[in-house]
């Protein structure tokens, strides 16, 4: 069929018939759901207001992670010998938790150099400072030093850039993902650290880069194909989650790294960043239908799909910061039971609708949206517009089932397999 050079026309987004449409998804399998957010919570640190707050007991402990024995001495020592408040011990040696200096303080007194030696462990995902990865650096002492340089480094250069600006510069250079590692590397070199804290410093950083390129990235991919097999298909499994594992393909691990470059480097542009944001939004959607799809054309094809839709796009998230704050006062509660599987359900809405107009306007790359069980709906009427242009009638395709095909229980849930 010949590509249609017009235009493509952007239709509005319809939130209340969206919304609903996820609620609906979401209560009819709402234990899967539920599961495969928490799932992706703990693993890939998604959903950051969620993990913000289930790892809030995590940051009372950090500063025991970061600091040893003999550090604790010499901070307790300054601050009786200057006669310092804990909030000024906190910020002269940049512990960031005043709390932990007056109980430091409190057991200093009482048990002498021994009690500083107590070293809590939790291990509650995250997607900030106090994350798994962050704790455990922290606590060997591989990477305080070159964080705190990084951080000093940046703030200096960048006028406090990091430590004010919006979420999108937040989440694409948080303090545990492989780029931030990759800079506290770069950052060790620079400041002649010595050789063994630089050599850990850039294996820390390839095993961070490896986890987040064939675990955190796949499983996105895999959580959003979940979520658009839950719109079509009553009970969706769990096991969903791990279909790209049991087909061995790296092709959505390599597209989405390289999504993940191009939004790092478009949010040192402040205003490009939320621009690019929608733009490649849907490519662990696309993936997630065709997993064999080059890189290229699915970060392609997410520009052509979401041009005209970006305005419409920041206005539906814009619509759920009051499940964002529900969630935070919460500690993370409402994100868990309700608002993370219903945000990401509306996700998958709103590729399905974006979807069908990719299709129905036949634009560059469309060919790529290759299941068709995926959004029954849109078959029907293709086959039925098919039917008509053929000369039959399109009423009599509408009324036949769009698929009689019975597959095995381990592929129940339809789509390309």
């Amino acid at each position: 069929m010949k590509k249609n050079e017009e235009k493509p026309i952007s239709i509005k987004l319809d939130r209340k018939k969206l919304k609903k449409s996820a609620k609906g998804n979401v209560r009819r399998n709402y234990i899967a759901c539920i599961a495969v957010c928490f799932i992706m919570v703990f693993i890939a640190g998604e959903y950051g207001s969620t993990t913000q707050n289930v790892s809030s007991y995590d940051n009372a402990h950090v500063a025991d992670l970061k600091y040893d024995a003999e550090d604790k001495e010499e901070i307790i020592e300054d601050m009786m010998k200057n006669d310092l408040t804990a909030e000024q011990v906190s910020d002269k040696w940049q512990i960031n938790n005043p709390d932990a200096v007056t109980k430091w303080l409190e057991s200093y007194k009482k048990y002498g150099v021994d009690g500083l030696n107590s070293k809590e462990v939790t291990f509650f995902g995250s997607s900030n400072d106090t994350s798994n990865f962050e704790a455990l650096a922290d606590a060997f002492s591989f990477s305080r030093n070159a964080k705190e340089k990084a951080q000093t480094y940046l703030n200096d250069r960048l006028n406090g850039f990091t430590s004010s600006v919006s979420v999108y510069f937040d989440n694409a250079t948080s303090s545990n993902s492989y780029q931030f590692s990759l800079l506290t590397a770069i950052t060790n070199v620079l400041s002649k650290k010595a050789t063994w804290d630089t050599i850990v410093s850039f294996v820390y950083f390839l095993f961070q880069l490896a986890f987040t390129i064939f675990i955190v990235n796949v499983l996105l991919v895999c959580e959003r194909r979940f979520f658009l097999e839950n719109h079509t298909y009553k009970k969706t499994k769990i096991g969903r989650l791990g279909f790209l594992f049991r087909e061995r393909t790296l092709h959505p691990a390599k597209t989405m790294f390289i999504t993940s470059i191009y939004q790092t480097l478009w949010a040192f542009t402040i205003i490009g960043y939320p621009i690019k944001y929608y733009a490649y939004s849907m490519v662990p959607f696309i993936c997630a239908e065709n997993p064999n799809i080059k890189s290229k054309k699915a970060i392609k094809l997410s520009i052509n799909m979401t041009k005209g839709y970006k305005w419409q796009l920041f206005k539906v998230d814009l619509s759920m910061i009051g499940w964002a704050l529900l969630s935070s006062i919460s500690f993370g509660l409402v994100g868990v039971f309700w608002s993370n599987p219903y945000t990401t359900a509306i996700d998958a809405e709103i590729y399905l609708q974006l979807r069908r107009e990719a299709i129905r306007n036949k634009i560059e790359g469309y060919e790529e949206l290759d299941d068709k069980l995926l959004d029954l709906d849109l078959l029907e009427e293709l086959m039925a517009a098919e039917t008509a242009e053929n000369g039959g009638n399109p009423d009599i395709v509408r009324s036949l089932p769009v698929c009689t095909v019975t597959v095995p229980d381990e592929q129940e849930n339809g789509g390309d397999e």
